[in-house]
């Protein structure tokens, strides 16, 4: 079936994290699972998964500093500082262990906080990441990322209103567009409201030299879940990094982009409750 908005969408709730307000989504009773939303997104990616899951879980998904609608850090938003507040914010909301599931460009956020705080996570989750064999290859995934900050040149609050510019962005993160022009608006909406500087940040920590070793470093059982036809995420990185995590295993969703919680709902979370029990 094509992808839909679920009928009942959690209102934003908020919480201060040191000086800043976090914004976040979050319903279900029962054990805590953290959902971080990628680059350009926000916690309205996760609608879908919210719904399918609440029914067994307390499902938790946040707008990370400078996406969605909380504000920015000060100064520069390295891949480490998000870390820290994605910590912070659990801490704030008494979260004393939890699973996680981080998707693209926050999938190395997730994998940052399950190797370097190890009794918080229970179990991981990797959704549409890609990592890197060897330095060629991290030097030309992030020569990749580089054309982002383009998009963000080119981005006017008005494009939002304008079909063929929601459209066209999209084609680069869907197999097959959704027919529900809404979702293709609410994520373009999302792209153009990124705060420049943090973009440009997240973009500038794609090829961090040290996503490899802090692989290596996980305990948790991790599944790692990769779409064949994603332009974003390279999927042949998916491989390399289910080899560096010791205990992981890969799932692959066919005739699927790089938001496979999106386009394909019910297979996503399906495999997502499965793997979580």
């Amino acid at each position: 079936m094509p992808p839909t908005y679920p009928d009942a969408d959690p209102a934003l709730a908020q919480v201060m994290v040191g000086r800043k307000q976090i914004y976040y989504r979050r319903c279900g009773e029962g054990p805590p699972l953290l959902l971080i939303h990628g680059w350009g997104g926000s916690s309205r990616h996760w609608r879908g998964t919210l719904a399918a899951l609440s029914a067994t879980r307390d499902v938790i998904a946040l707008d990370l500093p400078g996406f969605g609608d909380s504000p920015p850090l000060e100064g520069y938003a390295n891949i480490h500082r998000v870390v820290d507040t994605v910590v912070a914010f659990a801490d704030q909301l008494g979260l004393a262990q939890f699973d996680l599931n981080g998707h693209s460009f926050s999938a190395s956020v997730a994998a940052y906080v399950a190797a370097h705080y190890p009794d918080l996570v229970r179990r991981l989750v990797l959704t549409s990441f890609s990592t890197f064999r060897n330095e060629p290859e991290r030097r030309f995934i992030l020569q990749v990322h580089k054309v982002l900050p383009l998009w963000m040149a080119l981005r006017r609050p008005w494009m939002a209103d304008r079909r063929m510019f929601y459209r066209a962005v999209s084609t680069r993160l869907f197999y097959r567009l959704p027919d529900d022009n809404q979702i293709l608006r609410d994520n373009f909406t999302d792209f153009l409201k990124m705060d420049k500087r943090t973009s440009l940040a997240s973009v500038s920590s794609v090829g961090d030299r040290e996503i490899n070793q802090a692989l290596r470093q996980i305990r948790a059982p991790t599944l790692i879940i990769g779409s064949r036809q994603d332009t974003i995420m390279p999927p042949g990185g998916a491989p390399v990094a289910a080899k560096l995590v010791p205990n992981s295993r890969l799932v692959w969703i066919d005739r699927c982009g790089h938001l496979p919680m999106i386009e394909r709902p019910d297979l996503y979370n399906r495999i997502l409750a499965e793997f979580l029990g």
